[in-house]
């Protein structure tokens, strides 16, 4: 595999980074991926798949508000909403992919991102794949407590900064964090890129701002492409387990009918992390989708 080369852009107090993988030799179009809430732009590299990555350039685009990406700025409203997000991702994609189509996939929020791309810049996107992924942004489990003390001041406020501290002090809790997203936790553990991804991605959970994760739960609450969503023409495959105690399983499987070119995968007993609760069924899907719309 390439080197990959980290690169930024600056737009409206954002500075947002991309790791770009080409592939001088690819002969199908590029896929572009993004990663979900909490995680970093390092989140795929260590499971990408060798058939994708002999035959296209990858592009990895990193979430606002999660380093290395930063920002300069006073948290506001304006901070960020969907029409920050998508122009920060069309910006970073512009960057490294001036020109021709492309494929996006993206996980929980990194879904999100991609829906909501699609939504309003949808002139170059061939398909969509959404990976427990949403158009609204309430969440529950784990990530409606940290809404829930996200969006409170004083006692509140704090037990999040001190749940966020934890999680920063070894990657055993961000693996303990990751367990809480799954249902077939044993096949969760026996995934091989696993560890590897946590070790790559945890110095970059190290350097997440605090405040930054805070507003990003908060900012999350306001989002809601439910008046978008028939405007979607984009070929997507909502991929999603249907025992997920993040994102609910109903609330997928309706957006993806409301879809007008969206098709759904449910996994049977699988949660949040369908990628490596079911990594075989996940692999087979994802590939056979991006070669169909190519």
């Amino acid at each position: 595999m390439t080197d990959p080369r980290l690169s930024f852009i600056a737009l409206a107090g954002h500075r947002i980074a991309t790791l770009s993988y080409p592939n001088p030799a690819a002969t199908r179009p590029p896929v572009v991926w993004i990663h979900g809430l909490t995680a970093s732009v390092r989140f795929w590299e260590m499971g990408m798949y060798p058939e994708l990555a002999a035959e296209r350039s990858w592009y990895s685009v990193s979430l606002p508000l999660h380093h290395p990406s930063s920002y300069s700025g006073p948290f506001t409203d304006a901070t960020l909403d969907e029409y920050v997000l998508a122009d920060l991702v069309r910006a970073a994609v512009t960057d490294v992919l001036p020109e021709g189509k492309f494929h996006l996939v993206g996980y929980s929020l990194g879904g999100f991102a991609c829906l909501n791309y699609a939504a309003k810049f949808p002139e170059r996107v061939l398909s969509v794949v959404s990976v427990g992924g949403f158009v609204t942004g309430r969440a529950r489990g784990l990530e409606a407590v940290l809404q829930f003390l996200a969006r409170g001041e004083l006692i509140r406020r704090a037990m999040f900064h001190t749940s966020w501290w934890i999680l920063q002090r070894h990657v055993f809790f961000l693996k303990l964090a990751t367990i809480f997203y799954a249902r077939r936790w044993r096949r969760l553990l026996a995934y091989p890129p696993l560890d590897p991804t946590l070790r790559d991605i945890f110095p970059d959970v190290r350097r997440h701002p605090v405040a930054g994760q805070r507003h990003m739960f908060r900012y999350l609450l306001d989002m809601d492409l439910l008046d978008e969503i028939e405007n979607i023409h984009t070929p997507t495959l909502v991929i999603a387990g249907d025992r997920d105690p993040i994102i609910p399983y109903p609330h997928q499987r309706e957006y993806a009918a409301r879809l007008p070119r969206g098709e759904f995968l449910s996994l049977e007993g699988v949660g949040h992390v369908a990628f490596a609760e079911a990594p075989r069924a996940f692999k087979d899907a994802v590939l056979r989708w991006l070669a169909r719309f190519d």
